[in-house]
């Protein structure tokens, strides 16, 4: 069983502890990616070869989701949209700090 490119737990444990307002606009917007990243690598690994950690993980991921209604192509569309968002906010928070605030 192995769990090549999946998020290791404790990297998941500490996220959650920290809040997110004390996080930076570049932590929020790498968390976001692995965890995503994580959550296609999960439906990509046969379940087979993933650890019991990792299963349990998944399947509560996937009733979620089921859950929602929304098909894969759907919420994939929206990871899209919200890693853009992240993204642009963090260019934002960028460009303000090397400008002194200054707005175009």
């Amino acid at each position: 069983m192995s769990d090549s490119y999946r998020k290791d737990f404790s990297d998941k444990a500490a996220e959650k502890v920290k809040p997110d307002s004390q996080k930076s606009y570049a932590e929020q917007g790498k968390e976001f990616v692995t965890d995503q990243a994580d959550k296609v690598a999960g439906k990509m690994q046969p379940e087979q070869e993933k650890g019991a950690f990792q299963g349990v993980n998944d399947a509560a991921h996937k009733g979620k989701s089921e859950a929602t209604g929304k098909s894969m192509t759907e919420q994939a569309g929206e990871y899209v949209d919200a890693a853009k968002a992240k993204l642009n906010d963090a260019a934002e928070y960028v460009s303000s700090s090397l400008h002194g605030g200054e707005k175009n």
